[in-house]
Formats: structure tokens, C-alpha cells, sequence
């Protein structure tokens, strides 16, 4: 997990301020370490992780979890995300540049098509969908702000592990595989870095029927300026066979979007290399 001190520039803090500031950077770690993992920790943990011991640790913890930026586990084995974050998180999605960014580029992809959309921002190697756009048909998928989309069963997923940071992709695959009989090949932790591979090669994923609710999916990433995955964004529309003529339309429509939206962000490498696929 990289330091967020060390990531915004900052010098380790001296003085009378140093105490509250370096509060401040502990919990900073935490909660990025909460986010990673997409699972709660228990102070072991999360001191393993950060480098104190465990006393330190749950002092902290005892005072995020009394402004409810973490909660207890029922079983009080753990840490995970408190109420407080969670109204924060929503706060924060109505602000979010992302959001405000890829708009117009939504509307605008949805009149073309007249399909659903979603936009997922990356959440330890899942994806949390932050904006909607109906389809504006009778029969259109229910899609909600705060979902949580994780693999095996989410193209959305697969598009935001696949350009993840490779320590992240092998913790979900290796976490996905302990749960999934081995008899299902295709999900088999070689098969499932080479789906990553062939993703991150093509720049989309599809799947005809991922939830069996009668629905195709088809994601592709969104770039910023450091040319990391800020997004993805997908279209969920009646279920298909394969990617036939209408999806080729709907691959070339959805990957301009993301490409405008990527170059919006300052993306130039990324896009350069999305703009040769379209």
C-alpha cells in the first residue's frame, strides 16, 4: 500500500501540530488499507500493515469508530467501513469530477444507443457504481448508485481488476479461486489472468448474460492524467448471442465515449493507444 504521506509530498510532521497531523496521516492509512483489501481487518492486521503495534492501532481504530468512520464486525473480530463513511461516500459521488466529467458523454452515448449505462470507480480491485442512466424503454435493467460489482459474474469488474495494480489482481483472483470449485476451468487463476491479459489487450469485456437476468453486459476503461484506471464504463443492454453487428456499433460507440472522457482527464497515452482499437 503506498504511504499517503510520502504520496501527497509531505515531510514526516515536527512541532506542536505534529501529533494531530500525524493522527490524521494513520488514519488516512487505514482507511485506504480498508479499501484495498474490500474486506474488514483486524487490528493485527492492519498494525502488520501499517508498522505499529497493536496498542497504537486500536487507539485509532477506537476513535474512528466513535465518529463512525469504521464499525466493529458483529462478531467484533474486525474493522470494516462505518456508517459516517458510507454518508460520506454518497456525498462525495454528487461531487466527484468523474461523475461530472463523463455526463454529457453518457447522455450523449445513450441517446445514440438507448441503452442503460453505469459508471463504476475502482474499490480494491471491485468496482462501486457511482452514476446511472436509464435506458428509457419499458424493459430496462435497475441500476443503483453504491453497488458494489466484483468478479466472477461482472464485466465491469473484470474491466477495472484488469487494469488494476498487479498486487490487487492477485489478491482478488487468489481470493476468488479459494471460494470457486476447481472443476469450473474457467475460473481457474491462470484462466482468470489471462481474461485480465486479453482485456487489457482489446480494452473492453462482454459477457451475453452475466447475472441470468437477461441482460448483455459490455464495459470499457476510463484513463486520467497519470494514465491509471479512473473508471469504467458500461453498457447493460437486451440480452445478446455475441457481439454482433448492433454491439460492433455499440463497442465503437462506447469506446469513443471512454476515449473522450480519458482525454477530458488528461489522458494521452492511454487514449492514444484506445483511439488505434476503435
Amino acid at each position: 500500500m503506498q504511504d499517503i504521506g510520502n504520496s501527497i509530498g509531505q515531510e514526516a510532521p515536527r512541532g506542536k501540530n505534529a501529533a494531530p497531523v500525524q493522527s490524521l496521516l494513520v488514519a488516512g492509512q487505514v482507511l485506504e488499507f480498508l479499501a484495498e483489501t474490500g474486506r474488514p481487518q483486524r487490528v493485527t492486521d492492519i498494525a502488520n500493515q501499517l508498522g505499529m503495534t497493536k496498542a497504537r492501532v486500536s487507539r485509532h481504530m477506537t476513535t474512528l469508530a466513535s465518529i463512525g468512520l469504521v464499525a466493529k464486525t458483529p462478531d467484533n473480530s474486525g474493522y470494516r467501513f462505518g456508517a459516517t463513511l458510507f454518508r460520506f461516500a454518497s456525498a462525495a459521488a454528487e461531487q466527484f469530477e468523474i461523475t461530472n466529467v463523463a455526463y454529457r458523454h453518457m447522455v450523449r452515448l445513450r441517446n445514440q444507443i438507448s441503452e442503460a449505462l453505469l459508471l463504476a470507480v475502482p474499490a480494491g480491485g471491485d468496482g462501486i457504481v457511482v452514476s446511472t442512466l436509464g435506458s428509457g424503454r419499458a424493459l430496462t435493467p435497475k441500476l443503483s448508485r453504491g453497488v458494489r460489482l466484483s468478479i466472477p459474474a461482472s464485466p465491469t469488474a473484470w474491466t477495472i481488476l484488469a487494469f488494476s495494480r498487479e498486487h490487487i489482481q492477485e489478491r482478488v483472483i487468489a481470493r476468488r479461486s479459494e471460494r470457486i470449485p476447481t472443476s469450473q476451468d474457467s475460473l481457474r487463476q491462470d484462466v482468470m489472468r489471462a481474461r485480465c491479459e486479453y482485456i487489457r489487450e482489446k480494452l473492453y469485456d462482454f459477457s451475453i448474460d452475466p447475472y441470468d437476468s437477461g441482460f448483455s453486459v459490455l464495459s470499457a476503461p476510463i484513463f486520467n492524467h497519470t494514465e491509471h484506471l479512473e473508471a469504467a464504463l458500461t453498457i447493460v443492454m437486451k440480452k445478446r448471442h455475441s457481439l454482433d453487428p448492433n454491439e460492433v456499433r455499440y463497442l465503437s460507440k462506447l469506446k469513443t465515449a471512454t476515449l473522450e472522457i480519458s482525454r477530458t482527464l488528461g489522458s494521452v497515452n492511454m487514449a492514444n493507444q484506445m483511439e488505434r482499437t476503435i
